[in-house]
């Protein structure tokens, strides 16, 4: 599944509501990502119906971790989140747009 645009992201979630799932959003910069990622996001696909993953932006992560941050490309890092099994969307953000992605769609669960 390609990117998601937050529109986009926001009108299948709201069919995904409709239809009686329930939404799990995980949010991280996912920079070197290691088996301990992959299973906490695999762990936040079992307690919901649906997992949107928001993958911090090259600017967020360089705030969170530092210069020399990120160590992988965004695009690559987002190719990776989305290959693990359980991961239904995929939407870049920056680190305060993550809360405001919370806020529109109110997850059942947040990891």
């Amino acid at each position: 599944m390609p990117i998601v645009s937050e529109s986009d992201l926001v009108a299948a979630v709201t069919r995904d509501r409709a239809a009686g799932k329930r939404i799990a959003l995980a949010a991280a910069c996912f920079d070197v990502l290691g088996v301990s990622d992959v299973r906490a996001l695999q762990a936040a696909a079992s307690g919901a119906d649906r997992l949107v993953v928001a993958v911090l932006d090259d600017e967020a992560v360089r705030r969170k971790l530092g210069e020399g941050r990120p160590v992988v490309r965004l695009e690559d890092r987002v190719e990776i989140v989305n290959d693990i099994r359980g991961v239904d969307y995929v939407i870049v953000c920056t680190h305060a747009g993550v809360d405001r992605l919370a806020s529109i769609l109110a997850p059942d669960v947040r990891a």
